[in-house]
């Protein structure tokens, strides 16, 4: 690939329905499947099994986050989603409002529906997920406090897919915005993280921008010094050679909240 000066998700080239097409879109795109579908897969396995249970989940995630959650709407009534930027606080906002001009999930609630083993029809397990959502509020990385003046009680799970991947410039602000994360979760409460490890870059449309390259060593401290424990892990090597994106595995991190740090 042709060297480009990379950009970065704050930037304004960063576009989340041009992100969502890219890499969540409909078409068939083994490269995609495998960034999407697994995690789905994992979700719902993690969720079934009762290893993380409870009432209140957070989900913080970038461009879309409903799709993780539409793994989760069978098992917590009470959701809500933290956006990181104005346009996806926007894009989420017209998703659950059902706007015109509201990006496309359905092909994803399919998949879903198929894990289910049930015969839900994807209309009816996305207006779940919508009765599910009880707030969205903004999470500002550029104050003290990202959620601002608004006061959360601690959650049972809080699910965090590729945020800390594509936000943090490097070590320090990942350590930084984790830190804030850990804090939402209640004691026993469980943090799970979906991470792409060894990842420099992602494309979205003609503009390259940077990630954090990070591998499964740091996140195993980085939440020990939070005081979490591990108690399931998993990876998936990435199979597919794309100019689009590089990254060596796709993996997911639970973890339980012993202490407050």
């Amino acid at each position: 690939m042709a060297s480009l000066q990379c950009k970065h998700y704050h930037d304004e080239e960063y576009d989340p329905c041009l992100f969502f097409a890219t890499y969540m879109g409909a078409d068939k795109d083994p490269s995609k499947e495998q960034l999407i579908e697994y995690p789905i897969k994992v979700l719902r396995d993690i969720f079934s099994s009762g290893l993380v249970k409870g009432d209140t989940l957070i989900e913080l995630t970038t461009s879309s986050a409903h799709i993780l959650i539409l793994a989760a709407a069978d098992y917590f009534d009470n959701i809500i989603l933290l956006q990181p930027c104005e346009s996806d606080e926007q894009e989420a906002q017209k998703w659950l409002n059902k706007e015109a001009g509201a990006i496309d999930h359905s092909h994803l609630t399919t998949f879903v529906c198929g894990l289910k083993g049930e015969c839900t029809e994807w209309e009816e397990h996305e207006e779940k997920t919508r009765r599910a959502i009880k707030q969205i509020v903004r999470w500002d990385i550029t104050k003290d406090n990202p959620l601002g003046d608004v006061v959360l009680a601690q959650a049972d799970c809080v699910l965090s897919g590729g945020y800390l991947d594509l936000v943090s410039k490097d070590h320090e602000m990942y350590l930084k915005l984790l830190k804030h994360i850990c804090s939402l979760v209640k004691i026993g409460g469980h943090l799970i993280l979906i991470a792409v490890l060894n990842m420099t870059y992602y494309m979205i449309g003609q503009h390259k921008f940077s990630a954090l390259t990070y591998d499964e060593k740091f996140v195993q401290k980085s939440l020990a010094s939070n005081g979490f424990i591990i108690v399931r892990s998993g990876k998936e090597k990435n199979r597919h050679n794309c100019d689009l994106i590089d990254y060596e595995y796709v993996a997911y991190f639970v973890s339980r909240k012993e202490r407050e740090v």
